[in-house]
């Protein structure tokens, strides 16, 4: 049953605005306003999108919905003039600065659209952080919803039928018990730990989370995560995270596919770290967009940002869908770049990169305990 049904939709939308993000009333008062974008390429995400929005109105929230696709964000850098580019558009200022909660729908439905205008983008970088630094103070709720996208999936090289059915199973397993019990046991080991090593062929990374809180996306903002700071999820939920120390990071990594948004795939990604910061990169095809990547963002866009661990059963690799990946149990991700906000950590940056490690054949320990071997929670 790869589809949702309309049923299950329903169920979603209500799971996702009552319960995940506790749209309705604000405390001090008032409704909250939520902005809405989603990708118009795909029918069944747009019907999604309308139905949360639905619910957010029964809940009393205001609602602004966007469609968005790839190909008008490439139309919009081939069109719009530097200057402009340069400047804060006050459109998205204004939202940072009013929303109570922004939600995304969707993913690219062609992950390369940045080829071409890679340097014009850079231009809109300083006021992209910007905009995350406006939203982190005021502590709006985010969401990224994936969805399958078909031209995702095309790009992929996957089937669209077997990408909407992976993507679908991950969906109805982001709530399951069997996905709990894995946060919990990684959450567990994490929580109060030191050193963490991650030891697999190709790879001997180390790096301090001393002092850092270990963060379970479990598809709820509840009320203990908002206290925290915590203020963000994904779904397909499923992992846990954690900011290490940005300058403690040593030794290298490897990723056997790499896809970044916008940028496109890269095969056997090897980055170098020294005192938590990428000194050399190389990959046997693609490295050049991974260049294209880090010259069109600024701040701490090469640092270590994230150690994430997968733990959502239900998720297989896609080649590409990051919001999927990274929840995949038996890996674990090393990103850059930002990581203010929900992930407790000190990189201000444009951008935020995942990036995926199979965890098959390899360890993972911390405070010099096997925590996970050939995949698999070491308990």
């Amino acid at each position: 049953m790869p589809e949702l049904t309309r049923d299950e939709m329903l169920g979603l939308a209500s799971m996702l605005v009552r319960r995940s993000m506790s749209i309705g009333r604000r405390p001090g008062g008032g409704f909250d306003s939520v902005s809405i974008m989603y990708n118009d390429q795909d029918p069944s995400c747009r019907e999604f999108a309308e139905l949360v929005e639905e619910e957010c109105w029964r809940q009393g929230a205001y609602t602004i919905m966007r469609g968005y696709s790839s190909a008008r964000s490439r139309r919009k850098y081939e069109l719009t003039p530097e200057e402009s580019l340069s400047a804060m558009d006050p459109i998205a200022k204004a939202i940072a600065e009013t929303v109570d909660a922004r939600m995304f729908i969707g993913e690219e439905d062609d992950p390369c659209w940045s080829e071409g205008v890679s340097e014009k983008l850079r231009l809109t970088a300083p006021n992209r952080q910007r905009l995350y630094e406006i939203m982190d103070r005021r502590g709006v709720r985010w969401v990224y919803f994936g969805w399958p996208i078909p031209g995702a999936a095309r790009s992929y090289g996957m089937p669209v039928e077997r990408f909407r059915e992976i993507f679908f199973n991950s969906i109805r397993a982001s709530f399951s018990e069997e996905m709990l019990e894995l946060c919990r046991h990684y959450s567990e080991a994490l929580r109060g730990a030191d050193r963490v090593r991650i030891l697999a062929e190709g790879t001997d990374l180390s790096f301090s989370v001393k002092g850092r809180p270990a963060i379970v996306d479990d598809g709820i903002i509840s009320e203990e995560d908002l206290r925290n700071g915590d203020v963000g999820l994904n779904i397909p939920s499923g992992e846990v995270f954690i900011a290490p120390i940005e300058t403690s990071a040593n030794g290298h990594i490897t990723f056997p596919v790499a896809v970044i948004p916008g940028f496109g795939r890269i095969d056997r990604l090897r980055l170098e770290f020294r005192d938590g910061k990428v000194a050399s990169y190389s990959a046997e095809k693609g490295a050049e967009r991974f260049a294209k990547f880090l010259d069109a963002n600024t701040g701490e866009k090469d640092r270590i940002a994230e150690l994430g661990i997968g733990c959502n059963p239900g998720a297989e690799f896609t080649g590409g869908s990051i919001i999927i990946d990274e929840k995949i149990y038996r890996t674990v991700h090393i990103a850059i770049g930002n990581n203010t906000g929900s992930y407790h950590g000190t990189n201000q940056a444009s951008s935020h990169l995942d990036m995926i490690r199979d965890m098959r054949g390899g360890k993972l320990l911390i405070d010099g305990k096997v925590v996970m071997e050939d995949g698999e929670p070491a308990y």
